[in-house]
């Protein structure tokens, strides 16, 4: 037994707090030939492994990473023999695995990392992290892949789906995820947007809040809701630029059916900065308690500002504001939102983030917003802070590479 308390998954995917359990290798071997019938340990390049049909299976069980680490950071660890045995595989014309085991209780999870990013590193030894919510993600879904802020690859397979993983016959079903790669690759990387460009194009489409001093964002909405509209992915992926009374203040519902699978919430966000603003803390709670799940889909941009260009493009905007009508709450001033004005982005890439039962209190740090000019409390908000990424995020993309 591990000797820290750190996360685990139960059955339903609920986090309990406990050590980890240590496995022999006699019951490493015994899990997977039990999820993997007809499998047999054999002695192969020097090395034990598991091996089914044309699949070499190098094991390794998963594990907290250690102190000081937060507790949902997990890892397995890549020995460097095990690239001799990939090499050899590959040489036979045979497929080699790397495969973390997860096994708590009555759970047990196959983690299966692509080898490809491993057997390059020169160590002699090396780790594969991952995360409680892969490990949640697994064995609520039963298969759940994603590719990590390195570009690693991994997978996670509840053992009920591993043979038929192993084999090819299992496949994960993302839907939703599929609508935000037709958008993506009409939207993302497509070179430096000028505000007054993007503003204007809102202009013409009688876009609300074309106005605002933040254009990045809503033009960012903008292109989402027309993408969702003009494509029919509305059905699955509807934006709700007006609440209706009553309803969740999310921008994002994601629907089965008639019926809401779950909320999501639209942010825009530099790539240098560290956390992206997030939403009431008890609403979000209510969210998820209800649902089960809530997405943050974030899209990062370089970012130029007006400042750094003499103020041009903050005074050719305020222009070109009072020039189609726009009337401010004060007296004219070209020099409006100057300092925080930005000239242009180029949106390069995005996360969608999943908050759930088994993450709620680690992805998101509170922090209070203070008070009301009046002296009340503001609602306690939360933060996304992005050096947590791993423990809820579900797909990426970005200008270089794509899910």
């Amino acid at each position: 037994m591990g000797n820290v308390v750190v996360d685990q998954i139960g059955p339903k995917g609920e986090l309990i707090n406990d050590v980890d359990t240590t496995l022999t290798e006699t019951q490493k071997n015994t899990l997977l030939l039990e999820a993997l019938p007809g499998a047999t340990t054999v002695q192969y390049a020097g090395q034990r492994v598991v091996r089914y049909r044309d699949q070499v299976i190098l094991k390794a069980q998963v594990t907290y990473l250690g102190i000081p680490w937060e507790s949902f950071k997990k890892r397995i660890q890549v020995p460097r023999r095990w690239v001799e045995v990939h090499d050899q595989a590959l040489s036979d014309g045979l497929t080699p695995r790397f495969v973390g085991i997860y096994h708590y209780g009555g759970v047990t999870l196959f983690v299966d990392f692509d080898p490809s990013t491993y057997v390059t590193r020169k160590a002699n030894n090396s780790a594969a992290h991952l995360a409680t919510n892969d490990l949640f993600q697994a064995q609520t879904l039963g298969l759940f892949s994603r590719t990590d802020r390195n570009g690693n690859r991994l997978t996670g397979v509840r053992v009920d789906l591993f043979a038929d993983y192993i084999r090819g016959l299992a496949t994960e079903e993302r839907p939703y995820l599929d609508v935000f790669k037709e958008f993506n690759a009409e939207f993302l990387g497509h070179g430096r947007l000028e505000a007054l460009d993007a503003v204007q194009e809102m202009y013409r489409a009688q876009w609300p809040d074309t106005m605002q001093g933040e254009w990045a964002g809503f033009y960012l909405e903008y292109r989402l809701n027309e993408f969702l509209r003009r494509s029919g992915a509305y059905r699955l992926v509807a934006f709700q630029k007006v609440k209706r009374r009553g309803d969740l203040d999310y921008d994002l519902v994601f629907t089965d059916g008639p019926q809401v699978a779950c909320y999501g919430d639209l942010k825009a966000s530099s790539i240098t900065e560290h956390e992206s603003p997030g939403n009431d803390a008890e609403d979000l709670r209510r969210c998820v308690a209800l649902y089960g799940r809530f997405w943050y889909v974030i899209y990062e941009h370089e970012t130029w500002h007006s400042r750094e260009e003499g103020d041009l493009p903050v005074i050719e905007w305020n222009e070109w504001r009072r020039s189609v009508g726009h009337v401010g709450r004060n007296e004219y001033n070209p020099l409006s939102y100057a300092r925080r004005f930005k000239s242009a982005v180029r949106f390069s890439a995005m996360f969608i983030l999943e908050v759930n039962r088994a993450n709620f209190h680690v992805v998101l740090g509170d922090f209070n917003q203070g008070r009301q000019p009046d002296g009340a409390s503001r609602a306690l908000k939360v933060m996304v802070d992005k050096r947590n990424i791993d423990n809820f995020l579900i797909f990426s993309a970005s200008t270089d590479r794509h899910e």
